[in-house]
């Protein structure tokens, strides 16, 4: 079968472009994004996935409104491949176009409880993270790559029946494909038993910087994974090539109240980036089909035909995620900040996570 990318001179392997690498019914491809309003009352999270060897797809448009969490989760079998436009992502009424490669794209949600037009623009470079590949045993879990860039959205996003009008939004995206553990709902979780380990992931700008930076640490004393690369308006670029930290927490909780960044880089440069949440509650990523969300409990890439879901989480505090009542478990906590660097004020993406919940480092 041929799309339009067969048309290129740009394949990879001696199959057409729609046919992926690898059999592994783990595969993915995917889109991620956030936006922030400046008040901080309002933000939103979205995504969309394909999964060329479960033959599905799926999507997801939360938006945070001071203490309540808005969800919508949708999923549908992949399209015939020779009808694909290559420069839209479509579910159901969720689409995902890319108007200039890494300069602007449109999210759309055009229909239910949560719609929107939203622009995404940008001039600033995106980086390319070093290459992600995890084993267990003999067994590859994970292996993927991923770039990330900041921008500004524009346009409005609607939701409890409000409109609400999007102004030059900070806002951040990356893209994300490979494989990846939680995917395609089919594997008994023994199959990937992974490394408590300790995330620190900030993509993040300034007026005259933007960047990103990632730490993961290993309790099984794995070498550190340290990643990232600071640019300036006026056309410089520096690796970083050492991060110290200091986290703060919320009482009882692993979702950060302040942090602060010391980071060197490859010119010789000492950098100081200090952050703190600007939303009124941090994301409960189950809401978008993280940690095996979807009603069926079996997470993204899993085939479930065509699905609509809708449910608000109610958030009365940065520990606690309550649906109809009931609390669940929410999943990673994740925040939108404002942040200085080196005394500039500025927004980033800060998901800080340990996994496993067996290391709990406070600093490096």
């Amino acid at each position: 079968m041929l799309i339009g990318l067969d048309e290129t001179l740009y394949h990879q392997t001696p199959d057409p472009f729609a046919v992926v690498a690898t059999s592994d019914h783990r595969f993915f491809d995917r889109y991620w994004f956030s936006g922030l309003s400046p008040d901080g009352r309002t933000a939103f999270f979205a995504g969309t996935g394909r999964y060329p060897n479960m033959g599905t797809r799926d999507a997801f448009f939360n938006v945070l409104r001071d203490e309540r969490q808005h969800n919508l989760r949708v999923a549908a079998p992949l399209e015939d491949p020779g009808s694909v436009d290559p420069q839209t992502a479509q579910v159901g009424s969720f689409t995902v176009t890319i108007v200039e490669p890494f300069r602007r794209l449109l999210l759309r949600s055009r229909r239910g409880p949560l719609t929107a037009e939203l622009e995404f623009t940008t001039d600033a470079t995106p980086h390319l993270e070093a290459r992600h590949r995890e084993m267990s045993g003999t067994r590859v879990i994970q292996e993927q790559h991923r770039y990330d860039q900041v921008g500004r959205w524009n346009g409005w996003l609607e939701v409890d029946g409000e409109r609400i009008d999007v102004r030059d939004w900070w806002g951040d995206r990356d893209h994300s494909w490979g494989t990846r553990v939680d995917v395609g709902g089919l594997e008994p979780r023994e199959l990937f038993r992974r490394t408590p380990s300790f995330t620190i992931w900030c993509n993040f700008s300034t007026d005259e910087n933007w960047g990103l930076f990632q730490s993961r640490e290993y309790a099984d004393g794995t070498p550190r994974y340290l990643d990232g690369t600071i640019h300036s308006r006026a056309g410089t670029r520096a690796r970083v090539v050492g991060l110290s930290y200091e986290i703060t927490y919320v009482e009882g909780t692993r979702t950060w109240s302040r942090a602060e960044f010391d980071l060197s880089l490859s010119d010789g440069r000492s950098v100081r980036v200090e952050a703190q949440p600007h939303t009124v509650r941090p994301w409960a990523s189950r809401g978008g089909g993280y940690n095996r969300g979807f009603s069926d409990g079996l997470g993204f890439g899993a085939r479930r035909g065509d699905v609509t879901e809708y449910d608000v989480y109610e958030l009365p505090d940065a520990r606690r995620v309550f649906l109809d009542g009931v609390e669940i478990d929410p999943g990673h906590r994740e925040q939108l900040a404002r942040i200085t660097m080196d005394g500039a004020p500025g927004w980033a993406h800060l998901p800080v996570m340990p996994r496993s919940g067996d290391m709990t480092a406070q600093g490096s």
